[in-house]
């Protein structure tokens, strides 16, 4: 039964991934071509297609089709580069890899708020075209992120999840392939590849399931892309590489910021590399790869306007007097500013929470809390380099410390900032970790010429543990392939509008009870699933969803 699901898996994922690269090579016009980078950029284009898309349509199962078979054409018509021939030479590691690492798909417990807002956000979207004051039905969807839109269209049947996950897994397997073929490559390596390296042994030990994944995995990633880009573009003197290096830099730190608004310090590597080779770059700004760009982010605040109200949510001043607005959600962003600040588990309620936020006063309970965890985090970053440095047994040049990289020290310093003042979770800042990781490293890694013979050995002796660990979870219960988590389908009817009939459901808790606080959540509860008190109405086709007050 597991290899006919294997077989399974590793056709849809091919198909996929074809697919994907497809999108990815009409907007990918880098003078080296690299298959995985165009898949990182065909994920970029896709979500930009069902975000349009999702303004006029349901996205259905026959979109779906349509875009993956379009995808598939554009593969073949755009053939300058041949996945077999980039894979030529190295298969049979790529292949191991790749077997390897099924298991994290095959073995996946979802993520803890797959459940809560995931997949009812994907339901939204299959059910409705978009939703005006969408964010008014929960909390979690006023912090809107981009990489849930793709999950529509890997929805198959409200009772098989499987492949909701998978743009995630097939993101995350992308990088690693990605990676392990920059390294292994070439010969000379740059200080790029050593800030590659740490991410890759960081990425392969910490993330062996999926639902570790999140959206914080695929905006990590598109950080640590757009890090690496910024890298190479100092590596060069080529005006049309720097040129190349600065628009994948500038597209990868905004499409993370677009996953996940916690990234938006990394708009300031593109910035820093614009301001001081302006004149190598202002010239480019009207070309399509650019135009790209702006409908990207246009289509993105049209949405989050539309979700809740304001352009550039939390700022009030972007805010727009239209009825599905709700003051709700703007205090909403102190709501998580005292969770990020362990306000709720400090057991220190003799402070107001304007006290306990004033001063840094709430450090000493925040660091007491996470230590532990950003200790791990950190060591799992460092231990590996340095073990394999030591392998390497080479000389250490102690007079390099990362020359002309002061755009690099501006991002880790100033995000630091920004991630200790607003959103202090460390799976928020994995990309300011691995930056402070290689830039504490550096003077090391760029006197080792490593072998690929070693580096092979270590990758794969990661992998290989990661492997063990999930091929023990495919016995348990929990494998996705045996179910879900059980929720019991009986729902009751909220609340509905007199003349539209709108019902809106909840979770039958009592029922749901043996599944803890799982069961509290929706889940594929018909569509409108809400604790809140809604008024509904429907106008031309679309929904209007305003929060009453309690």
């Amino acid at each position: 039964m597991i290899f006919f699901q294997i077989l399974i898996f590793i056709v849809s994922i091919t198909f996929l991934a074809l697919s994907i690269s497809g999108y990815g090579r009409l907007v990918n016009l880098s003078i080296k071509k690299n298959f995985f980078l165009d898949i990182f950029l065909g994920f970029i284009l896709i979500s930009l297609i069902i975000t349009i898309f999702h303004f006029f349509l349901k996205i259905n199962v026959l979109i779906s089709v349509l875009i993956f078979s379009l995808g598939i054409l554009f593969f073949f018509y755009k053939k300058k580069i041949s996945a077999l021939k980039f894979f030529r030479g190295e298969s049979i590691n790529y292949l191991l890899i790749i077997l390897l690492l099924i298991p994290i798909f095959l073995s996946q417990k979802y993520h803890e708020d797959f459940g809560y807002y995931h997949l009812p956000y994907a339901i939204g979207f299959i059910e409705e075209k978009i939703i005006f004051g969408f964010a008014n039905i929960d909390k979690s969807y006023v912090y809107n992120s981009i990489w849930l839109n793709l999950y529509s269209i890997f929805f198959l049947n409200d009772k098989n999840f499987n492949f909701l996950t998978l743009p995630s897994f097939l993101l995350f397997l992308s990088f690693i392939l990605f990676s392990v073929h920059q390294l292994i490559s070439k010969n000379e390596k740059t200080i790029s590849d050593y800030f590659l390296l740490i991410a890759l042994f960081y990425f392969i030990l910490k993330f062996t399931r999926i639902s570790e994944f999140g959206v914080d995995l695929p905006a990590a990633i598109f950080s640590i892309l757009s890090i690496y880009y910024f890298l190479k573009f100092s590596e060069t003197n080529l005006i049309d590489e720097q040129k190349e290096y600065f628009f994948l830099s500038l597209i990868f730190s905004i499409f993370s910021i677009l996953i996940k608004l916690s990234s938006i310090p990394l708009i300031l590597l593109p910035i820093f590399l614009y301001f001081k080779y302006f004149k190598n770059l202002k010239s480019d700004f009207f070309e399509f790869k650019f135009l790209f760009i702006y409908i990207l982010v246009s289509s993105f605040l049209i949405q989050q306007l539309i979700y809740t109200g304001c352009l550039f949510f939390p700022s009030n001043l972007t805010c727009l007097s239209v009825s599905w607005f709700s003051e709700d959600s703007i205090s909403l962003s102190k709501e998580l500013e005292l969770i990020n600040k362990s306000y709720f588990s400090s057991a220190n309620y003799t402070l107001s929470p304007d006290e306990y936020i004033k001063n840094f006063n709430w450090l000493s309970y925040w660091f007491k809390r996470n230590f532990v965890e950003i200790s791990e985090h950190f060591l799992t970053m460092f231990l590996p380099v340095l073990l394999f440095l030591f392998f390497q047994k080479k000389k250490i040049d102690k007079e390099f410390f990362l020359k002309d990289k002061l755009g690099l020290y501006l991002f880790l310093i100033l995000g630091l900032l920004f991630w200790l003042n607003f959103s202090p979770v460390y799976r928020f800042a994995i990309s300011l970790f691995l930056t402070l990781t290689f830039i504490l490293l550096a003077s090391n890694l760029v006197s080792c010429n490593f072998s690929k013979r070693i580096f092979l050995i270590f990758i794969m002796t990661f992998i290989f543990f990661s492997f063990s660990k999930n091929i023990v979870r495919l016995t348990k219960v929990e494998n996705i392939f045996l179910g879900i988590l059980k929720i019991d389908n009986k729902y009751i009817a909220h609340d509905k509008n007199a003349n539209q009939l709108i019902k809106i459901y909840q979770p039958d808790i009592q029922s749901n009870s043996k599944n803890g606080w799982q069961g509290r959540l929706c889940w594929n509860i018909p569509f409108i699933c809400s604790y809140n008190k809604l008024d509904i109405r429907k106008k031309n086709g679309y929904l209007i969803i305003n929060k009453l007050i309690n």
